[in-house]
């Protein structure tokens, strides 16, 4: 499987050189890891999922395509004719071969938090969006800052914020709910809920999960309330996942 993904990288990338648009700021922490996820995307929303249509949900990214952000780190616009629904925004990709990829493991493209600041959601407790010209790379991954100070305190202190999306420590929904039991999942099987992290032991939990996620939500006690009303959660330290490298400097 990582051989196609890396030859399907290949294609992507050389079809998307040509449509490059301006590229905001971004810094690199930490090492890369495209770690591969079982989590699932489609162009129409699932049954039960959750999630809306295309015209209600919100443009993710300002409309920039994810997979040439971490797979080309460069800021590429989408294509409206290429669009996916994921976790309630709509994703637009520079080219067919570009949203196959996202479709195939949305966990590697998604940004953090969905979009939503770290720092404040650690720091306050509350979900605020992030902005794409307060980027950071961060062990694989995107993250996006509300401002320049939070992406600064992001940079100096990594570990305090990068697993701020992390569901139940890591620990599986369907199984706390399911069998009464705290089952640590696996951070390759993964599924996304409200931009939170959610992690299972087999593809079974979390077909589960997918199925009925706000079940699995709500009886786990996964969520807790903003002053907004919107669900969220209030961030853990056992994330279960290696600490991070050191930050880096700012690329473009």
């Amino acid at each position: 499987m990582r051989r196609v993904f890396k030859s399907s990288s290949v294609v992507f990338a050389a079809t998307c050189l040509l449509v490059v648009g301006s590229v905001p700021a971004m810094a690199q922490s930490g090492s890369r890891n495209d770690r591969e996820s079982g989590s699932s995307a489609r162009s129409v929303p699932p049954a039960g999922a959750g999630q809306r249509t295309q015209e209600q949900a919100p443009l993710a990214l300002e409309g920039y395509c994810a997979v040439s952000i971490l797979d080309m780190h460069k800021w590429v616009k989408g294509d409206p004719a290429h669009p996916v629904v994921y976790d309630g925004r709509t994703y637009l990709f520079a080219n067919a071969q570009g949203k196959k990829m996202f479709e195939a493991n949305p966990a590697k493209y998604v940004p953090a938090l969905g979009g939503d600041c770290a720092v404040a959601l650690v720091k306050m407790g509350k979900r605020v969006p992030g902005n794409i010209r307060h980027a950071v790379f961060h062990d694989g991954r995107l993250f996006l800052f509300s401002n320049a100070e939070a992406k600064k305190m992001f940079l100096a202190e990594p570990a305090a914020y990068a697993n701020a999306d992390l569901a139940l420590g890591g620990h599986c929904p369907v199984c706390r709910v399911n069998m009464g039991k705290e089952v640590p999942g696996k951070p390759e099987i993964a599924a996304f809920h409200k931009g939170l992290r959610y992690l299972f032991p087999a593809d079974e939990q979390r077909q589960a999960f997918l199925a009925n996620p706000e079940k699995y939500v709500a009886e786990s006690g996964s969520g807790t309330r903003t002053d907004d009303g919107s669900s969220t959660r209030q961030p853990s330290s056992g994330s279960g996942t290696r600490p991070p490298a050191g930050s880096g400097s700012g690329t473009r």
